[in-house]
């Protein structure tokens, strides 16, 4: 709470808050709402990708139920570390006797994520290549995307994980090695399914964009269409994996210095990207209070 409300204090004492508000004050409405659209598209093929994997490990949930965690999840996000803090409570909702399948789930829809999350932002980098001969993510995306299959592949892989295996299992604090083994165990299942992943990973570009589209529908919004839609496919994937370092609740003023930062290198003023940053962040709460209705009221098992 001191690091996210310290930076966000920051912002608004080196910007003109008054510039800040005018900005704020004069959205359209009706962008607000071409805005909210992305967003719920956002929400609901996330809770699709689960879906697919939760079929997969057998777990029988039907779709509005996994929607309706997912909605818990996000709802949980505001009060956790991170932006995907959240995630705890899906687990939470689906583990039953199945605690490791439940995790596991949760684990590769986030790893597939960030597969789709590189994926899309090296097709606009390769974009700006090609059009402008821009080179200057190239190699962050590249480095990145091979990380994460890198990521990916050992944990799918049986061959892969027992060159590690022996050392995790030396783990005996909390029975951390034999949990890790048994998690993997779940994973490696995964291994096989190219039809599932694929799905996911293809779920996961349709995610990066909406998430891009909406913070530029924002922008719109507040008159400003000086920057083209482009950069929002490369820096908001950036900005998601920045506001998942665990230093405040829900990437709060992580999230908003980094809209700063890095939109200010399309000419964008800091005050434009902090109300812009801001706008977009009002709407995903706003669809995160249903989440906290249903977390009252709806049953775990």
């Amino acid at each position: 709470m001191i690091v996210g409300l310290g930076l966000i204090v920051f912002l608004f004492w080196a910007l003109d808050i008054e510039e800040i508000l005018v900005n704020i004050r004069g959205v359209s409405g009706i962008y607000l709402f071409y805005a909210s659209i992305p967003y719920l598209i956002f929400v609901i093929v996330s809770a699709w990708r689960w879906q697919v994997l939760l079929d997969f490990k057998r777990f029988n949930i039907p779709f509005m139920r996994t929607l309706a965690i997912y909605f818990i999840s996000l709802f949980f996000n505001n009060f956790l570390p991170t932006t995907v803090g959240g995630d705890m409570m899906r687990v939470i909702y689906t583990m039953k006797d199945r605690r490791t399948d439940s995790l596991a789930t949760v684990i590769v829809d986030r790893i597939l994520g960030f597969v789709g999350l590189f994926i899309f932002a090296l097709i606009a980098v390769f974009y700006l290549l090609i059009v402008r001969n821009e080179t200057e993510f190239l190699p962050f995306m590249i480095v990145g995307l091979t990380l994460v299959l890198l990521v990916t592949y050992v944990f799918f892989s049986e061959k892969a994980y027992n060159v590690f295996s022996p050392l995790i299992s030396r783990l005996k604090l909390l029975r951390l090695g034999e949990r890790l083994n048994r998690l993997h165990e779940a994973g490696t299942e995964f291994g096989g399914a190219w039809g599932t992943i694929a799905i996911c990973i293809v779920l996961s570009v349709v995610i990066q964009a909406t998430l891009a589209i909406a913070p530029f529908l924002v922008l719109l919004g507040m008159g400003h269409t000086e920057v083209g839609i482009i950069p929002f496919f490369i820096y908001v994937p950036i900005i998601n994996v920045i506001s998942m370092i665990p230093v405040s609740l829900n990437g709060l003023g992580i999230r908003e210095n980094s809209y700063v930062l890095l939109f200010s290198r399309v000419g964008l003023e800091g005050e434009v990207a902090l109300a812009m940053s801001l706008l977009s962040f009002f709407i995903i709460f706003v669809y995160s209070l249903i989440g906290g209705v249903l977390f009252v009221f709806y049953r775990r098992r």
